[in-house]
């Protein structure tokens, strides 16, 4: 059967985000229409594919066989048209090139602001667009092509055929409280007597928050006392800062609070943790010298230790 020439990529996006959203109501509230027209577009596709994309299973939307098979395929015309869509914004803008990456909440907030800036200022015709989101959707943002690369903290890298992930660095965790909060003592402490503090942690399930638990778990803290879930580093600080509990936050993060003494730095015995920094692209991504530049930087500044 040949495909009808007269499918849009609107159709295809709107196809695309019905399937990540999970339906059809909460696909039209993130476009901004309403329900019918999401519903006109997905009957449109069908009629032209000549197949059924969905089947109900109770409450739930979910795609037939044939749906899934052109949902790949949309996700591969929408990935390729995003990459040329900003080749062409740099022809047309007429500078040497832009780069679109993601980064995760803390590589994104703290680390990669000097690298870039200093990268930029030595390449002022060069547009760098940078999305700081959670780990888990700059993995899948660089997967659809919305963006060249991601820079993220994660525990083991992503298992998925058309990811090519590389350790660049490593970022270390101090566990910090407020001054009026801190365990009592100097320290250093043994790690059998962190588990009855209370914690701060990211939300249960983020990659931010297997991140942790892996390394902690290593060194014998399994089972710890979480009393709040917060979704940004900053918000975290604010908590342990206002002397609510203790935080696993990376150096980056919590180094100017601790110069003025507004974070304190707890030491345990024989615990040092630092986690990998991943540089993730597709293999099929085709980098630009301009990109090229940029990985290259990236890699030698990631490998150098974060100042203590």
């Amino acid at each position: 059967m040949a495909i009808d020439a007269r499918l849009s990529l609107h159709k295809l996006e709107v196809l695309d985000t019905v399937v990540r959203l999970g339906g059809v109501c909460r696909a039209a509230d993130h476009l901004g229409v309403a329900q019918p027209v999401v519903s006109g577009h997905i009957r449109s596709l069908e009629e032209r594919l000549q197949t059924k994309l969905f089947y109900r299973s109770g409450s739930q939307l979910r795609l037939t066989a044939a749906g899934r098979s052109v949902h790949l395929w949309a996700l591969e015309l929408l990935r390729q048209t995003r990459e040329l869509s900003r080749e062409l914004d740099s022809v047309r803008l007429g500078i040497e090139g832009s780069v679109t990456l993601a980064a995760s909440m803390t590589i994104g907030s703290y680390r990669l602001p000097p690298l870039l800036s200093r990268f930029q200022a030595g390449r002022p015709s060069v547009d760098i667009r940078v999305d700081i989101i959670d780990a888990a959707h700059a993995i899948a943002d660089t997967e659809a092509g919305i963006n060249d690369f991601s820079v993220v903290s994660i525990a083991t890298p992503p298992d998925t055929p058309c990811l090519l992930p590389e350790c660049v660095g490593r970022e270390d965790l101090l566990l910090v409280s407020s001054r009026e909060g801190a365990p009592r003592g100097e320290g250093p402490f043994d790690v059998s007597e962190l588990s009855s503090l209370p914690f701060i942690e990211a939300q249960r399930g983020s990659l931010r928050r297997q991140f942790t638990d892996h390394l902690v778990g290593e060194v014998g803290l399994a089972h710890r006392r979480v009393i709040m879930e917060l979704g940004h580093p900053e918000a975290m600080k604010r908590v342990v800062s206002a002397g609510l509990g203790v935080s696993w936050l990376f150096r980056d993060s919590v180094r100017h609070e601790i110069e003025r003494g507004e974070l304190r730095e707890i030491k345990v015995s024989g615990v040092e943790l630092s986690g990998p920094v991943y540089l993730i692209r597709r293999k099929d991504r085709v980098l630009s010298p301009i990109h090229e530049e940029l990985v290259s930087e990236l890699r030698s500044f990631m490998a150098q230790p974060a100042a203590a």
